[in-house]
């Protein structure tokens, strides 16, 4: 299995995180393909970069799937960072290659697909997701009939779908986001998307946390530095954590249902 993995933060931030111990995000998902399928062959794109030296429609053909990494962007933002990766996610659904996305990755996708991403209502929702619930028509998909609801998840994100594709199925919801989990098709593809981030470990959502530390008590996500480091301790030492966050199968279980459905296995 041949699976390119696109990444959706800029060299800056990578090595402005980086130099945290924070893995960039093609490594993450990188990492957790091998734990899912260890044969499968990764490349990556980089199109917050540059978007030369991208692969074309035809060498998209190539490959199996492509997995569209979280970033620290907003879909919202006029720049050329967040320019690219949508000119490129339009090739990817030209090229007819199934397609899924992690919280940036779905909120690329809609926009493309002509959809609409909005600022939350509700704000930041950060760590562990307030409970996801499988909508009826999740419960009879490939990717969430496993799923025993309400689930929570490791997530981040400001923005959120406002308002979905056309001919879009919403999956999974939840009381911060109704869109928690999505699929459409769009062009010559499919899509499968999820607003949280299955491929986080709890030892990196504890990293991203301590980074991130100073802005998420000034988005009142947390009241002090102290409580965001007593949760970075839960995270590390996984204490008190639900089973489907500390059990990392469990955790990755629509990335391994989405891989499993294209292969038709």
């Amino acid at each position: 299995m041949k699976l390119l993995i696109v990444e959706g933060n800029n060299e800056q931030t990578r090595l402005q995180r980086g130099a945290f111990g924070i893995k960039p995000y093609h490594l993450t998902f990188q990492e957790m393909l091998r734990t899912l399928l260890p044969k499968a062959q990764t490349d990556f794109a980089f199109p917050a970069d540059s978007t030369s030296g991208l692969p074309t429609v035809a060498e998209l053909k190539q490959y199996d799937g492509v997995l569209w990494t979280g970033s620290s962007l907003s879909v919202l933002d006029d720049i050329p960072d967040v320019h690219g990766q949508l000119n490129f996610a339009d090739e990817v659904f030209e090229s007819g290659v199934p397609f899924y996305g992690s919280c940036w990755g779905m909120q690329v996708a809609t926009v493309v697909a002509g959809g609409k991403v909005a600022l939350s209502d509700n704000g930041l929702e950060f760590g562990i997701s307030k409970p996801i619930e499988v909508t009826a028509y999740g419960k009879e998909s490939p990717f969430f009939k496993h799923r025993k609801t309400p689930f929570t998840a490791l997530c981040i994100h400001f923005d959120e779908v406002a308002e979905v594709p056309e001919n879009a199925i919403i999956l999974a919801s939840n009381a911060h986001s109704k869109v928690q989990g999505m699929t459409f098709d769009y062009k010559n593809g499919s899509f499968f998307g999820v607003q949280y981030h299955p491929e986080f470990k709890p030892s990196e959502m504890a990293l991203i946390a301590s980074f991130l530390s100073e802005k998420l008590v000034k988005s009142d996500a947390f009241d002090s530095l102290e409580e965001v480091q007593d949760f970075c301790y839960l995270l590390r030492e996984q204490k008190g954590l639900p089973p489907e966050i500390s059990d990392y199968p469990l955790h990755t279980q629509e990335i391994m249902a989405w891989l499993t459905h294209i292969t038709g296995e």
